[in-house]
């Protein structure tokens, strides 16, 4: 992924379309593409996995209520803040 200091301009590509990639939302070409680049580069190989594993975390966390408690707090902060 880098050569120097600076990524190649190829990784940085990939790397603004990889929640795209991850998300299904390129064309089968294109993903091709990028999963034959992450094979072969295993800084972008690396990063993809870890937003995989990260976009696999929020989705479940965001499937799940927060408690009473916090919501309540939450509501209350919101309030104190709009009401000034």
């Amino acid at each position: 992924m880098i050569t120097g200091a600076r990524p190649s301009a190829r990784c940085r590509a990939l790397l603004q379309e990889l929640s795209l990639y991850l998300d299904g939302d390129l064309t089968s070409a294109r993903r091709r593409t990028i999963e034959r680049h992450i094979k072969a580069c295993a800084c972008c190989g690396t990063m993809a996995e870890r937003l995989r594993v990260t976009v696999a975390a929020c989705r479940a966390e965001g499937k799940r209520r927060p408690p009473s408690d916090v919501r309540s707090r939450a509501a209350q902060r919101i309030r104190a803040l709009t009401s000034h």
